[in-house]
């Protein structure tokens, strides 16, 4: 009963080792701050889902005939390769 107890123990001690160097926890600037938005956005480009503090977020202005009448878009991408396949009208694969 006594080997039982200490394998048990064994193993959840080099499972639990295991755990930690395999899965390291993420740096404290990867996490979100105070004031990040951390809603999911859908990339423009890939279609993937990400935090919002994670992205790229870009906002265009179009301006119609009227000077008065301005419509803003808001594009968001993974990273800034996204970004630039997006506007030289590259297509995800």
């Amino acid at each position: 009963m006594f080997a039982a107890i200490i394998v048990i123990l064994l193993i959840w001690a080099s499972m639990w080792a295991f755990y930690k160097f395999m899965y390291p926890r993420a740096p404290k600037s990867m996490m979100p701050q105070a004031g990040d938005v951390t809603t999911p956005r859908t990339c423009n480009f890939c279609g993937h889902s990400l935090a919002e503090y994670r992205g790229v977020l870009e906002t265009q202005t179009q301006e119609l005939n009227t000077e008065a009448s301005q419509d803003q878009q808001q594009l968001f991408f993974c990273n800034y390769e996204h970004q630039a396949d997006f506007h030289a009208g590259k297509t995800y694969q």
